[in-house]
């Protein structure tokens, strides 16, 4: 499934979605193109339109469906992400229709209210707009894939979103209904606050009167798509799970492998944006190098892989050496094997690619915890010796035991955060106190902006998460919300720790082809 949406290019980056993962090209700047994205994957994840997109993007045959489904979204999608993403007129320069459409929705939204209630709004509309029974149909269909002239023309997104353009006194009538709900079950604290201008719109205090309010609106368009002959449902934030379910299950039957799944309920703000954090994929300048893989006593010797990694891993004239654990589906150049493969173990460097023209990432994999030892004891005097573990090895017991107790032997240790916030829990929760620090990282040539640290009271190593600006307030969001930690991002000595995770990062961003949090997924 290679159809994106329109790729959003500005002079940060470049990014594009396509149903289930969002690639970014960044090169530092500001938050527009992962915002961008980041709406595209919220407005599928939570939509009946999205879950059928999910569903074609599975299914072996379907994908002239896919293309047909994103096809009739497009503009929906687009206009939503524009509008929410912030983009400026000159990063919307090379797409006019989707500038027009922004600007169109700005004078739409304008009797809304405050920004906050005009980011609500929008996503009403959009979310009208992609709550269709084309899941309903569908299942009705199954096994086969549906033909797009089953649903009426008001039960395709494109039109439906058309239709509420407009509707410009449908819309301003819908708000005004809805701060009157809102004021009736809260008082006005939340609208004098969006009146404000600032952010305190968004404090969590609010929340539930927010939703009152989007939900209020969101009737009020249903109202407006039924009335002109279109299909909502009648629970319309959550009516489409159920059936999502069912064609998850149904999937799963056809393709095993499958990582397709949806909610059992409505998600709130917080699952939703871990989930929308999972689809991010930061690429970085390695990407563009070939990988190499070997193993150690079988294609090359230990002393082999000591002798090129002292004359090519060098930081300020100082041997580097960083031991990696990583799963082997997640390894450039080592096959196939997805996470049932589990973790491996190895040493990369950047050296020739064997043809005297090229670099390539080489990866040579230390077979036991003996192998570790012995390189470990073979690198002594030499330089530095780290370890980068991803967190997504730590869930394969056996591995654990039988390799971490070297791994900590045989250098500090840094967890690089490759999966879901939320399974952090139990390596963070029970009550610790949790110490983080964001690290700027502009000055890196492969554009990443940003990481950030966290260390856990009574737990060996640091916690290490690479993103971009946005990325990174979100990681950092996700771990305070997580029960039983207690963060706190300043009043800790980091001087200790810094050396290492500086080794480790500046490892990572010239060996990794690209980061993200996917895995587990």
């Amino acid at each position: 499934m290679t159809d994106h949406l329109a790729a959003l290019v500005s002079s940060a980056g470049t990014g594009a979605y396509v149903p289930g993962r969002y690639d970014l090209w960044l090169r530092g700047g500001d938050r527009l193109v992962h915002l961008h994205e980041a709406h595209h994957a919220m407005l599928t994840s939570a939509t009946a339109w999205g879950a059928a997109l999910l569903v074609a993007s599975q299914m072996p045959g379907w994908q002239p469906l896919f293309g047909r489904l994103l096809d009739r979204c497009r503009t929906t999608h687009e206009a939503f992400a524009t509008y929410l993403g912030g983009g400026t007129a000159a990063a919307l320069a090379a797409y006019p229709a989707y500038a027009r459409l922004a600007q169109t929705l700005d004078r739409l939204l304008r009797p809304a209210g405050g920004a906050h209630r005009r980011a609500l709004a929008v996503t009403a509309m959009a979310r009208a707009a992609m709550q269709t029974p084309v899941l309903d149909v569908m299942i009705e269909a199954w096994p086969s894939p549906i033909g797009l002239g089953r649903l009426r023309r008001l039960d395709v997104p494109d039109e439906r979103f058309a239709l509420l353009l407009r509707s410009a006194g449908a819309v301003a009538s819908a708000a005004s209904s809805a701060d009157v709900a809102l004021r009736e079950r809260f008082g006005p604290a939340a609208l004098d606050a969006d009146e404000a201008g600032d952010s305190s719109a968004l404090d969590d205090a609010y929340d539930e009167a927010w939703a009152v309010w989007e939900d209020t609106v969101f009737a009020g368009l249903a109202g407006v798509l039924r009335a002109a002959g279109a299909t909502v449902p009648p629970d319309g934030n959550a009516g489409h799970l159920p059936p999502a379910a069912s064609l998850v299950a149904r999937v799963a039957e056809v393709v095993p492998e499958t990582r397709l799944a949806v909610a059992a309920a409505e998600e709130g703000d917080e699952r939703l944006i871990g989930m929308v954090l999972q689809q991010a994929r930061f690429w970085l300048g390695a990407a563009s190098r070939p990988a190499r893989f070997v193993t150690v006593g079988t294609d090359v010797g230990l002393d082999q892989v000591v002798e090129v990694a002292e004359a090519n891993s060098r930081l300020a004239g100082r041997a580097n050496l960083v031991v990696s654990a990583r799963l082997s589906g997640r390894l450039p150049g080592a096959g196939q094997g997805g996470e049932a493969s589990g973790p491996v173990v190895g040493v990369r460097t950047v050296a020739d690619d064997g043809s005297g023209t090229a670099d390539a990432v080489w990866f040579a994999r230390l077979p036991s915890p003996a192998d570790v030892e012995a390189l470990a004891t073979a690198w002594d005097g030499r330089g530095d010796l780290s370890c980068c573990v991803a967190v997504s090895c730590l869930g394969h017991p056996a591995w654990r035991t039988a390799w971490l107790p070297t791994l900590s032997a045989a250098g500090p240790i840094v967890w690089l955060i490759d999966v879901g916030v939320s399974a952090l829990a139990g390596e963070f929760g029970g009550g610790r106190t949790v110490h983080g620090l964001h690290l700027d990282l502009s000055a890196a040539p492969a554009g990443i902006t940003r990481a950030v640290v966290f260390k856990v009271e009574g737990v060996a190593g640091v916690w290490l998460a690479v993103a971009d600006e946005l990325g990174v307030e979100l990681i950092t969001e996700q771990v305070d919300d997580l029960s039983g930690v207690d963060l706190r991002m300043a009043g800790a000595d980091w001087s200790p720790l810094l050396p290492v995770i500086r080794r480790v990062l500046i490892d990572l961003l010239s060996t990794e082809p690209y980061l993200d949090l996917r895995g587990r997924l």
